[in-house]
């Protein structure tokens, strides 16, 4: 990877693009928790990937938050950042994506101790988001998308039982 070109981060929330910085500015971004797993880089604007997929972010973690809900992947440095806003304990489950060993984050040769009171987070840091949240927002933007596709589906199921009407009536004058 070609370090000296400039990078573009575009957030899958609403397409927001960020750049162009280096590349020592997207991987301190990654670091701090603001690249989403879901968001994409692009060195040219033009072929994104998804930034999980850049080996060199390190976005190497998958967060266990239930029995099949999963964060991630993501940074050290992200878990440690939602340790501090509460948004996971010294018993959540990691997943290295790169070796495929699970450890519970006191286990991990990056814990560094419980954070303070989620209350007191709260009070210091009112707006900031939570992992559940996000994952909140992501699920009603599936749901949304599901019943646009299931709608788009009925349509072209309408056009096709319609266009086999013509078809078995031998009715082509007006057109398709």
């Amino acid at each position: 990877m070609e370090y000296s070109k400039k990078w573009y981060l575009r957030k899958h929330e609403d397409d927001q693009i960020f750049g162009p910085v280096d590349f020592a500015k997207l991987k301190e971004w990654a670091r701090a928790a603001q690249v989403s797993p879901l968001d994409s880089v692009s060195d040219d604007q033009v072929n994104w990937v998804k930034a999980p997929m850049l080996q060199e972010l390190h976005m190497d973690y998958l967060i266990q938050l239930g029995d099949e809900s999963f964060y991630g992947p993501t940074t050290e440095e992200a878990v440690q950042e939602f340790l501090r806003l509460g948004e996971v304990n010294a018993e959540t489950t990691l997943i290295n994506c790169c070796t495929g060993r699970e450890t519970l984050l006191c286990e991990s040769g990056f814990f560094q101790g419980q954070p303070p009171p989620t209350e007191e987070i709260a009070m210091r840091e009112p707006g900031r988001r939570t992992i559940r949240q996000n994952l909140q927002q992501r699920i009603r933007e599936l749901e949304l998308l599901l019943v646009e596709r299931r709608q788009q589906l009925e349509m072209a199921e309408a056009r096709i039982r319609q266009l086999e009407k013509r078809l078995a009536g031998g009715n082509f004058s007006d057109g398709i």
